[in-house]
């Protein structure tokens, strides 16, 4: 009797100290919850039934964090090197982290008939909006069917493209191209990602529709889906933010198609029909910006199209979605500042509406933080993947390669120029950091390691010269 007292204070005792940790900074729950997994995905891969050789820690680690930060990178083969076990948990990584990890638990809370916490109801809310009175289960209701039907409907129609396959093969294939492209992973168990697909109008119609959806935001489609009042006969006003993730998905996608057929009219382009032209510039204007799945080589790109794509991956796709960058609406509401400013308005204004002061603030960090990031990480690899001393053409640098693979993993992109399997050991843990910094928003991570510092004075102005 007198244990079982004990024993009840003991726990009782731990979870409240549980419970002032998580409500004092409830975002480090996300952030531990990721690197669990990761560390879980990593034991997993370095099983001997789950790979057709022995790998390294740093091969199952960085898999792992690639497939949880939904990147789609790869230091190895995914097709040959892992087992069909191997393909599974990867699999399951993918969706565990496209989705979130506060989905999926939030999600088996409800069904267990338990009510969310308030701490753990906040960093739910984190990933898929800033309104904070959305009911958690209003919100799987709309997610996880989504996601699913979504899921099954690609994953049946890759399956009448895989012909040749086995059965097990053709569903194994299947499912795993589904969940790859709605979470923008990039994967594929093809050696060549979707090479082979490349003049398939199926396959990229398909992955073109899974792709936007995965990166379109989930509450944004969830308005999108009841913009028409059929009672009324009339349209419903949507939000500002879906106005502007709807309009900027539209301009990058369009922006895409032109300036990628004007960079490759005669190069990659040359010889091949309209129709076949076509395919290839709608599949990698959907594609390049988050998803990483490509139909054609990467490296045969001229520098021009390299660049732009340095640019889209950078932006990304639209908040509370699997894809990464800094996000449609922050390169939008930047966009917005400078030209507000450029009118001579103090406030940032579109559509009828004052964006926030806030969330202009936030939308600089979330921009400066990138750039510092995407900078050190550049320098840092050319400091460890360039031998000392080593002198370089101008057509032969490695810069752009670098630059190009820093912010794939930053964005979450997956796109590679091939860089990624020569990195060395250090390269590819700071390739594995970038990822992480880029899954979980730079912000994100400060917040959950720093409390927002409170400002009790200011120091007399002085001006300076700028300009």
């Amino acid at each position: 009797m007198l244990r079982s007292k004990y024993q009840m204070l003991a726990d009782s005792l731990s979870e409240n100290i549980f419970k002032t940790r998580t409500q004092a900074n409830p975002i480090m729950l996300v952030v531990l919850a990721y690197l669990l997994l990761i560390a879980i995905g990593t034991a997993l891969l370095s099983l001997p039934q789950a790979s057709t050789r022995p790998v390294s820690l740093i091969e199952a680690f960085f898999t792992s964090m690639s497939a949880v930060c939904v990147t789609g990178l790869s230091v190895v083969d995914i097709s040959s090197t892992y087992t069909d076990i191997g393909h599974w948990f990867i699999v399951v990584l993918m969706q565990f982290g496209g989705l979130g990890i506060m989905t999926a638990s939030t999600t088996l809370i409800l069904l267990a008939g338990m009510h969310p916490g308030f701490s753990h109801q906040s960093v739910f809310f984190s990933e898929f909006t800033q309104e904070g009175n959305i009911d958690a289960g209003r919100i799987l209701r709309a997610v996880i069917p989504f996601t699913f039907v979504l899921e099954l409907i690609g994953g049946t129609v890759y399956f009448t493209q895989f012909e040749s396959m086995e059965l097990y093969d053709r569903i194994l294939c299947s499912v795993f191209q589904a969940v790859s492209s709605f979470c923008g992973v990039g994967f594929t168990l093809f050696p060549n990602s979707l090479e082979g697909f490349q003049y398939n109008p199926v396959m990229n119609i398909t992955t073109c529709i899974l792709v936007l959806a995965g990166g379109f935001g989930f509450l944004a489609i969830a308005e999108l889906r009841y913009i028409f009042d059929f009672k009324h006969k009339e349209i419903r006003r949507v939000s500002l933010h879906t106005r502007i993730a709807t309009y900027g998905t539209i301009i990058v996608i369009v922006a895409s198609i032109l300036v990628f057929s004007f960079t490759e009219w005669n190069n990659l382009f040359s010889g091949h029909t309209i129709g076949e032209n076509a395919q290839s510039v709608l599949f990698m204007a959907f594609s390049s910006r988050t998803a990483g799945l490509n139909s054609v080589n990467i490296p045969d790109l001229t520098q021009a199209s390299l660049f732009f794509f340095i640019i889209i991956m950078f932006i990304g796709a639209n908040p509370g979605s699997c894809g990464g960058g800094i996000k449609i609406t922050t390169a939008a509401v930047i966009g917005l500042l400078g030209i507000n400013r450029l009118l001579g308005r103090e406030k940032t204004q579109v559509m009828g509406r004052t964006i926030p002061n806030n969330t202009v603030d936030k939308a600089i960090r979330i921009f400066v933080v990138a750039m510092v990031v995407i900078a050190s990480a550049t320098l840092i690899l050319l400091c460890t993947e360039i031998p000392s001393g080593t002198a370089y053409s101008a057509n032969s640098s490695p810069f752009l390669k670098i630059l190009f693979e820093v912010v794939s993993a930053y964005a979450t992109c997956g796109l590679s120029m091939g860089l990624t399997e020569e990195l060395s050991t250090v390269g590819k843990i700071i390739i594995c950091g970038v990822m992480f910094i880029g899954r979980m928003g730079p912000l994100f991570l400060i917040s959950a390691v720093a409390g927002k510092l409170q400002d009790t004075a200011w120091y007399a102005e002085e001006d300076i010269m700028v300009g």
